[in-house]
């Protein structure tokens, strides 16, 4: 099994964002993490911002259906948008190419990652160079933990105090920050599916058999 740091960092960095704000403001219940921490109180702490950064993601997942419903779904789905311009004319025009020999389908098809999409996700992965898409891919993932976490952290501090909403809006306003990180990444994705798949060898369903000599 390969081990990914960055996949782990992905869900302690939000987490650990949650952890450092519960323990500024609830002492008592969490010690702060700001305080020297020994090196079985920093693995604890690793362990707790693992959990919370899960938990924190849950909440990412509901974040990025509110996200991308108000821009017209996500951006893999926008090639069948004629008003999102995510591909060229260009690319376009070889996508309906392939997806008609491929898949008979039209672009109207890949609006779920059922289907043909599905299919796109594992031919890149396992024909292609799936670097560049796996690295928006765990950005976006960080970015979406990231704007919950501080958004989390907003509603912790307003249920600790009401008169701090001045501290809670710049918390708001950083997670508007994150969610914009997560909007150019998801973009940005997308795109990088679309453009590693258009550069794949058309793949035949029927291959030939050569007759034994």
């Amino acid at each position: 099994m390969k081990f990914d740091l960055y996949e782990y960092i992905g869900v302690i960095v939000p987490g650990a964002i949650v952890l450092l704000a519960a323990s500024l403001l609830y002492p008592s219940v969490l010690p702060t993490l700001t305080s020297s921490l020994s090196l079985g109180d920093l693995g604890l702490v690793l362990v707790l911002a693992f959990v919370a950064g899960h938990l924190v993601q849950a909440g990412g997942n509901l974040w990025e259906n509110i996200v991308w419903g108000l821009s017209g779904g996500m951006p893999t789905c926008w090639v069948a948008n004629p008003s999102k311009k995510l591909l060229s004319d260009a690319q376009l025009t070889r996508l309906d190419t392939r997806l008609t020999k491929e898949f008979k389908c039209k672009r109207s098809a890949l609006t779920t990652d059922r289907g043909p999409m599905r299919e796109i996700f594992v031919r890149v992965r396992k024909l292609g160079k799936p670097d560049r898409v796996d690295k928006f891919n765990r950005n976006y993932g960080l970015m979406r933990g990231v704007a919950v976490a501080f958004l989390a952290s907003a509603l912790m501090l307003l249920i600790h105090d009401i008169d701090e909403w001045r501290g809670a809006l710049l918390l708001v306003a950083l997670s508007g920050v994150a969610t914009f990180r997560m909007v150019r990444f998801g973009i940005y994705y997308a795109r990088e599916i679309y453009a590693e798949y258009l550069s794949l060898d058309i793949v035949t369903t029927k291959n030939k058999v050569k007759p034994k000599a």
